[in-house]
This record gives structure tokens, sequence and C-alpha cells, in this order.
């Protein structure tokens, strides 16, 4: 089963695979703002629950690198108006608003800019992490479940370009697989 990686950081941009070009094009674009990132979400070129909060915790920390305030109370105010900015983008985004949440959270919780900075993107890449660890724990939680042989119906977004990179319910189906069974 071959790999890919819908969401990645890298270099200081976010690389985001965009959807609606699939399944004719794979276009990787590259998200160098809060803005780009805000536009992804809106444009739907990411989909899944899990996919848009992990977009939408870059997107803060995007914002916070992007500040020109130096001083604590202007910093977090113009990171409190992005990420209000954030959260509307799909606003019944369940992960989004759960993300930019926990993203602003730690931001309160900042000594310093500087340090909000590197902690904001420090927790966008927690978040990745944690969701695609998640994901594997519940498809091999799953896979239990599922008889080989059974038969499997999904709705929504539910493989890996809606998340992190492993899937929900067919991260169910990608742990059996990988264990042998076979699904109808």
């Amino acid at each position: 089963m071959s790999e890919y990686k819908a969401i990645e950081w890298s270099e200081g941009k976010l690389k985001l695979l965009d959807q609606t070009r699939l399944p004719r094009e794979y276009i990787v674009l590259d998200l160098e703002s809060c803005q780009d990132a805000i536009d992804s979400i809106k444009e739907m070129r990411v989909r899944g629950a899990p996919a848009i909060g992990v977009v939408a915790a870059y997107a803060v920390a995007m914002a916070a690198r992007d500040a020109k305030a130096a001083d604590m109370p202007s910093f977090l105010e113009g990171l409190e108006i992005e990420a209000r900015q954030i959260a509307d983008a799909r606003p019944t985004a369940v992960n989004l608003a759960w993300a930019v949440e926990r993203m602003m959270r730690l931001a309160r919780r900042g000594n310093s800019v500087d340090d909000i900075k590197k902690s904001l993107l420090q927790e966008a890449l927690l978040i990745q992490e944690e969701d695609e660890e998640t994901n594997r724990r519940m498809g091999m939680h799953g896979m239990e479940l599922m008889p080989d042989g059974g038969t499997v119906l999904t709705h929504c977004n539910t493989g890996g370009l809606a998340t992190a990179g492993f899937g929900t319910a067919l991260g169910v189906i990608r742990s059996g697989w990988e264990e042998g069974k076979r699904y109808g």
C-alpha cells in the first residue's frame, strides 16, 4: 500500500494535498500564511474533520509566526482576531473549533511572544502526530471487531485524506488488511 502525506509541515510551509483536484490531479499546495490555510478550509481543499483540525492548528501557528506585534497584549489581541477568522472558515467543523481553542489556550498561558510562537508550532505538530497515533490505535482496536470476509460501509471522509494520515473507519480496514484480513 503506498503512503502519501495529505498534510505536512516543511520548511516553514504547510504542504497540503488539494482534494478539489482529485482524482484527476495530484496537486500539493504550499500554504505560507494563515490566510492561505483559511482559504483552503473555506474552499474545501482540505476535507474531513481531523484534517481540518490539523490545518486549523497550523493556521494559528502561522498567524502567530507572522504577527508583527512585539508586546504581549497587542500580540494576543491580534492572535485572537486571527483565531476567530480561522474558526469561522467552516463553522460546522467541530475539530476546527476544538483545535483553534486548544491553540489559543496555550497562547494565553505563554510568557513571551517568542515563546508563544515556538510553542504554537510545536503544538500544531503534536496535534498532527496525536491524530495519526489515535487513528492507528483505532484501526488496531476496530480491526479486532471486523471479521475476515466481512462487509464494510463507510460514510463521509474516513481515510487518510480526511485525517493526519491513516484514517478513521478506513484506518480500521487498513489495519485489518495489514494483518491479512480481506473484506467484501
